[in-house]
């Protein structure tokens, strides 16, 4: 057990706050003791964490320098709140969590530059009425579907996974790729001679069913967003359609919101 003198003061911790860690913040310290502590299967997964109080008489530390320290191993994606029971350990190891911040079409590119997407399946698809309203068409168009997964390197699951229509007349630019590392949207353009003039997002929270969890290597139940998003070209025409489905545990969606001084 880590214990602190009688004559320090909170944050000088026996094994934590000696040299070389002593300019790190104190609730990092704890986080790493924490963390080893999971890794050693001293807090086993699927265990509950000893409370608040009891950390903080563990470590020698107040109950808000603990509730910090578990908020950067929930951030990790290794502990998840229960309301009513207590911070459970979901994952020996950090997980990764991927920051969405799209603001621009060079957002989108950027994340394509940095992940692989790969294909599972390609279908064709003739839109009836609830897909054409999904997808912002006219029922009867046909469109080439494809399913596939985002993955980064060095990660075992896949960040996402998103089921992309692409309209037919496009479809020749990319029926045969298995795997995408540049913006999928970019090929559709040369192809159509076009730009994409305005994307159009429609954010839903949902929960992954068995097929989707499957698919992500995740647990079926748990939240996820779902993320739609209409390509349109010149004139508002749909040339691409994807619905992502992220999982809660592997990405945090940022957006920036400035306010800006009114006239007058």
């Amino acid at each position: 057990m880590l214990t602190v003198a009688p004559s320090r003061a909170e944050g000088v911790i026996d094994g934590i706050g000696r040299e070389p860690q002593e300019s790190q913040p104190l609730y990092l310290r704890v986080a790493q003791h924490l963390q080893a502590a999971i890794r050693s299967g001293e807090f086993a997964v699927g265990a509950l964490l000893p409370t608040e109080v009891q950390l903080a008489v563990r470590y020698g530390v107040s109950r808000q320098t603990v509730r910090q320290a578990i908020g950067q191993l929930r951030d990790r994606g290794m502990l998840s709140a229960r309301k009513r029971i207590g911070t459970r350990v979901d994952a020996a190891e950090p997980g990764r969590h991927f920051r969405y911040g799209f603001q621009s079409f060079a957002d989108l590119l950027d994340l394509a530059a940095d992940t692989e997407m790969l294909v599972d399946r390609r279908d064709w698809v003739t839109a009836d009425a609830k897909l054409a309203a999904e997808l912002g068409c006219r029922a009867g168009q046909r469109w080439l579907k494809l399913s596939v997964r985002r993955v980064a390197p060095g990660e075992t699951r896949p960040m996402c996974s998103a089921d992309v229509y692409v309209d037919h007349r496009l479809a020749p630019a990319v029926a045969a790729q298995e795997v995408f590392r540049s913006a999928l949207f970019v090929l559709l353009e040369q192809t159509a001679g076009e730009p994409i003039v305005e994307i159009r997002q429609d954010i839903q929270a949902t929960v992954l069913d068995e097929a989707a969890a499957a698919r992500l290597l995740a647990e079926p139940g748990s939240p996820a967003l779902r993320i739609v998003r209409r390509y349109l070209g010149t004139g508002h025409r749909v040339m691409e359609v994807s619905i992502t489905t992220l999982p809660a545990d592997r990405f945090v969606y940022s957006q920036t919101i400035q306010r800006r001084p009114v006239a007058g």
